[in-house]
């Protein structure tokens, strides 16, 4: 795709262009200077693609406004906004300090401290555009922006979600930040981008993805009622990041929990900091011995504390003991007192009151009656109180859509005992109780047993990746073998310059378009294609018609790095996929191999397969 604005040209009499810095999902970004206050700022252009579509345009100059009046340290400011040529641009800060997803393609890892830092300022400016009423829906690290003096700052926040409808297919690079929820077509909420902080710290800090996979739906299958993984590396963020990425979105902590508690683990108000050069911290050297602990449980003694131990009768040694016998000659021992024995040698006869007199066989045979009387007894009691005879009844109360924490507190003052077992359902949400035994109303003892059902949330279908560009009858018919309901309303055709007429160009799941999986059960919408927008842009003095839509050739990308290949496959406007070391991540550095081969011709947009290390 050429770009809409040529070097030198003035856009609205203002900002001249510099250069194209890049090409995104959603819109194209040029380096232009402000020629009324002489500062380089940042021009994104809404692609051609999305702004043929009505109320993507709306949409944009919407947010191009509400954006505007956003003030805080760590967002990235957007200054203005207009329309030439029918292309639609908005104005914003440049951030010369290049972005994360670049700092983490050097190799460089951030510290404990580092990331916990990033984490706070960056949960911060999430909590103020939260309140503002934006979701970013697709943070990741390639939006968070360095300026100058190496403070982060969130960038993109009017362009997010304005693509989300019109993906035709998700990439790697889409799965790697986004919730559980969002992976079964749910939309985005705030605590969705509280999920791709903490996953995006976890990859900063450790080097590698939380969840891998050489798929998209591989990666989010991965996580899907799955806790962040534990690794070392992460220190005292550990335990914060987990409560993050709950799987569940209600247990989460939100924006402004996650920024205060990352602000607890540094201890002070400094903004992070990152500077070119600064050298990386030793694994080893992030963490010291921690201290025997001298009030809190058992601690083993080290070595050390072994062989230094003093001996003897000083400070610190065993106690001595001494053992009672008959003194020897000059020794120490102490003597034990003996009965007195008499001139023939016998010991005499006790008196009465003076000793204990012998026990004689009838008192042995008391004691081993009234021991008996004694078991006998605390049988009996044992089994009325497992009969219930001894127990308190109570009212079995309703546990039904409680989470196992609300129906753990609900049972305690009564005593009950939850037995839980994990079960799939399309109609109560995850973590939810589904069910109980006995129902509730009953009457049982204190001490009883309840079995609850806790929802593991619906059993998730794969769609076929080849619903798009199918007949309404082919997807119709390949969704009902999966127990999947599909429509095709005649009043919902959309225009697509990419989908032949009267094929899907939109599968839709609430408000998730194209999906990668849904609940067993679901109903979807197949949105047909009408062609091309007729009001699509055309070639003007400042714009240039899109590039042909048939075939293109594979571009030969072995031996590339991930820059190089990320240029060229934008290029060609192709996709790629990885498998190998690195797969699914922006670390490899290298491409082994390609499938199709280099000089293959294939459809416009096509997803090819690199073998990467």
């Amino acid at each position: 795709m050429a770009p809409t604005f040529a070097p030198d040209y003035t856009l609205a009499g203002r900002y001249r262009i510099i250069e194209l810095l890049g090409v995104g999902r959603t819109a194209e970004v040029y380096l232009a200077d402000d020629l009324s206050l002489q500062r380089r700022v940042a021009v994104k252009v809404l692609l051609p693609d999305l702004a043929a579509h009505e109320e993507v345009r709306r949409a944009f100059r919407d947010r191009i406004i509400r954006a505007s009046k956003l003030s805080h340290s760590h967002l990235a400011r957007v200054f203005d906004g207009g329309q030439e040529h029918g292309a639609i641009f908005m104005i914003s800060e440049y951030l010369s300090g290049g972005s994360l997803e670049d700092l983490l393609r050097t190799g460089r890892r951030l510290s404990v401290d580092e990331g916990a830092r990033l984490g706070r300022d960056v949960a911060d400016a999430l909590a103020y555009v939260h309140q503002h009423g934006f979701i970013l829906g697709s943070l990741s690290p390639s939006k968070l922006l360095f300026d100058e003096e190496g403070r982060v700052r969130v960038s993109d926040v009017a362009l997010s979600g304005l693509a989300a409808g019109f993906r035709e297919r998700m990439s790697l690079d889409d799965a790697r930040y986004l919730s559980p929820e969002q992976a079964i077509g749910e939309p985005p909420g705030a605590e969705s981008d509280v999920y791709a902080l903490a996953l995006i710290l976890f990859e900063a800090v450790t080097g590698s993805a939380a969840y891998e996979g050489a798929t998209p739906e591989a990666i989010l299958r991965a996580r899907l009622g799955a806790p962040l993984p534990v690794r070392l590396e992460l220190g005292t963020l550990d335990m914060v990041l987990a409560q993050a990425a709950l799987p569940d979105p209600r247990l989460r902590l939100d924006s402004e929990q996650f920024s205060a508690r990352l602000g607890g683990l540094v201890g002070d108000n400094d903004p992070l900091v990152l500077r070119g050069g600064a050298r990386e911290t030793p694994l080893l050297s992030q963490f010291e011995r921690p201290e025997p602990r001298s009030s809190i449980g058992f601690q083993a003694p080290s070595p050390d504390q072994v062989v230094n131990s003093p001996s003897g009768s000083g400070t610190g040694s065993f106690p001595r003991v001494s053992r009672l016998g008959p003194a020897s000659a000059g020794g120490s021992g102490e003597s034990v007192a003996r009965a007195p024995i008499s001139p023939l040698g016998r010991t005499p006869r006790f008196e009465r009151g003076q000793y204990d007199l012998p026990r004689t066989p009838r008192r042995r045979t008391g004691f081993l009656i009234a021991a008996l009387v004694l078991v006998v007894l605390a049988i009996g009691v044992g089994a009325a109180w497992k009969a219930g005879v001894f127990s308190t009844s109570h009212t079995v109360p309703n546990l039904t859509g409680l989470t196992l924490k609300q129906a753990t507190a609900a049972v305690k003052s009564d005593g009950f005992i939850l037995n839980v077992a994990d079960v799939e359902s399309n109609t109560v949400a995850q973590g939810d109780i589904v069910r109980q035994s006995p129902a509730a109303g009953a009457s049982a003892a204190s001490g009883a047993s309840l079995t609850v059902d806790v929802s593991l949330g619906p059993k998730l279908v794969t769609l076929p990746t080849t619903l798009v560009r199918s007949t309404c009858a082919g997807a119709t018919t390949a969704l009902k073998a999966l127990g999947i309901t599909a429509t095709c309303p005649a009043n919902d055709e959309i225009y697509s310059s990419t989908v032949a007429l009267n094929d899907v160009a939109r599968v839709l799941y609430h408000t998730t378009a194209n999906p990668l999986a849904v609940p067993r059960g679901a109903s979807v919408i197949l949105y047909i294609s009408k062609g091309p927008h007729p009001s699509a842009p055309t070639t003007t003095t400042t714009t240039t018609t899109l590039a042909g839509q048939g075939l293109r050739a594979v571009p030969n990308v072995v031996g590339d790095t991930y820059a190089e290949t990320v240029a060229a496959f934008h290029k060609a406007v192709l996709y790629f996929s990885t498998t190998g070391p690195g797969a699914g991540t922006t670390t490899w550095t290298s491409v082994v191999s390609e499938n199709p081969g280099a000089g293959t011709m294939v459809a416009y947009k096509s997803t090819v397969v690199l073998t990467v290390r």
